[in-house]
């Protein structure tokens, strides 16, 4: 056997863990590998050349086991005595534990962790519960630098892994420095109604931004055919979109607090929702029917509260972002009174929406559009919903201000045939007139004639020319 082959056998006995004898030890000035059985033995000397370290590395290409802990996760859990058990994320065959959050996630193992006087006499063999795949040991006076050692049960063997302390928090907000001077954003509370596949990546985008605080409402469940646009996937069919956005929301931000409502919005429960509607800064509707929209459009008005209302047209070949602040602006009624054309004008994504606009004669095709096409119209929701809850507030983001000035904004994805947009000139170098792929805000006023933030009776005494009151006021109302 040649030196070389001597020495790389050495190696592979190392990186298997065999007879503790054959292990080498390095010498940086030199650059010299020598087993540490003859490290004074000159013979030993093997130079170390960069083919086998090449070679090493290879034997060592194996996926290193890692878990991963948040460091303010570690401080809480010291508090609750010896050892505390806790349900560690599994991932990529085992190989991967992480512990970020104390609400359970789909795929866990049971771990544990063990706060001991001296971690390195610390047997981990004989700590921790008997179900553990995990466990972490922690020095309990070294909770302020953290001195802790991992293992994972591989075959009923405990095998050391690297641990990576976390400061979650820190770093989940620290890129919004600089941009956000203030941490206004995690003290608002944001209503979201309605989490299909507006909601819900509405709710993950604003979780990304900061909010802290989420109250969403949805009473429908997650389908096959939700996935294609939806912010879940597969794995979430058949559960409640309440839940699913609720975890989706704490996979971006686990420190936010979600509540969720699994009730239809109607005339009959407008009270549970208006108490819901008192207790946040903002609300957003992203339903598909209209009812439910008309009924956050009076509670907010009624309340005092800015409504953000999306809505896609047909197959999504455009969509509008409606902004509604009370008594300064037009309101979802005066929407509708407005511009009925372009009210009637949208998406059917479900059974029940196309139901319930269906023609005595003909049955309204279910036809979603893409994805990609409902995403700008999202991301508008979260940009005028950013800058409501950053109002007189001065950060870098306070100029949009000036530029957001409208209610109402348009957006086009394609020049769609049977619509008043499918001879518009095409996009190519235009920078004049309506083009799609652009955002236009539209200037419309409030309807001072509008029964729901309007004064109604007044208007329609002036143009009967008598007293309409709210007993007499049918007999005028086909005027």
């Amino acid at each position: 056997m040649t030196e070389v082959e001597r020495v790389q056998n050495i190696m592979r006995d190392v990186n298997s863990s065999k007879d503790a004898v054959k292990k080498l030890k390095y010498d940086p000035s030199t650059r010299t590998l020598r087993p540490a059985s003859c490290y004074d033995d000159p013979d030993c000397v093997k130079p170390v050349t960069h083919q086998d370290m090449n070679l090493y590395m290879n034997l060592c290409a194996a996926p290193e086991a890692c878990i991963t802990i948040s460091g303010s996760f570690i401080e809480q859990a010291c508090s609750r005595g010896a050892t505390y058990h806790a349900l560690f994320s599994s991932k990529d065959n085992g190989t991967v534990f992480t512990l970020l959050q104390a609400s359970k996630v789909e795929t866990t193992v049971n771990g544990s962790l063990i706060f001991v006087k001296n971690l390195d006499d610390a047997d981990v063999s004989v700590v921790g519960c008997d179900t553990d795949s995990v466990r972490v040991l922690v020095q309990k006076d070294r909770i302020s630098d953290l001195r802790v050692k991992g293992y994972i049960n591989k075959n009923g063997k405990w095998q050391q892994a690297r641990v990576n302390i976390v400061p979650v928090k820190q770093q989940l907000f620290s890129r919004f420095a600089g941009i956000l001077e203030t941490n206004v954003l995690s003290e608002k509370h944001v209503l979201i109604a309605g989490l299909g596949s507006g909601g819900s990546a509405i709710a993950v985008r604003l979780a990304q931004s900061g909010i802290m605080n989420f109250t969403g409402i949805d009473h429908d469940r997650f389908e096959v055919g939700n996935i294609a646009r939806h912010a879940a996937g597969i794995s979430d069919v058949g559960r409640l979109k309440i839940n699913i956005v609720r975890d989706l929301i704490h996979e971006k931000n686990p420190y936010a607090t979600v509540k969720g409502v699994a009730e239809r919005i109607s005339w009959d429960n407008i009270e549970t929702f208006r108490e819901l509607v008192k207790q946040v800064d903002l609300v957003i509707c992203a339903t598909d029917n209209r009812i439910s929209k008309r009924i956050m459009n009076r509670l907010c008005i009624e309340e005092n509260k800015v409504l953000i209302v999306a809505g896609a047209f047909r197959r999504a070949y455009g969509g509008q972002v409606l902004r509604v602040r009370p008594g300064k602006s037009l309101c979802f009624q005066c929407f509708l009174d407005s511009l009925p054309q372009q009210a009637q004008d949208q998406e059917i994504t479900s059974i029940e929406q196309s139901e319930g606009l269906a023609y005595t004669d003909r049955p309204v095709p279910i036809e979603p559009g893409l994805s990609n096409d409902i995403a700008p119209i999202n991301q508008m929701v979260v940009k005028l919903a950013i800058q409501e809850l950053l109002k007189g507030t001065d950060t870098t983001l306070k100029s949009l201000d000036e530029d957001l000035t409208a209610d109402l904004y348009l957006w086009l994805n394609r020049r769609e045939s049977q619509t008043g947009y499918e001879d518009l000139e095409p996009l190519e170098y235009n920078v004049d007139g309506i083009t799609v792929m652009r955002w236009y805000g539209i200037d419309i006023s409030k309807n001072p004639a509008c029964p729901e933030c309007g004064n109604f009776l007044a208007e329609l005494s002036k143009r009967a020319n008598v007293t309409v009151t709210k007993e007499n006021a049918e007999e005028f109302t086909c005027l």
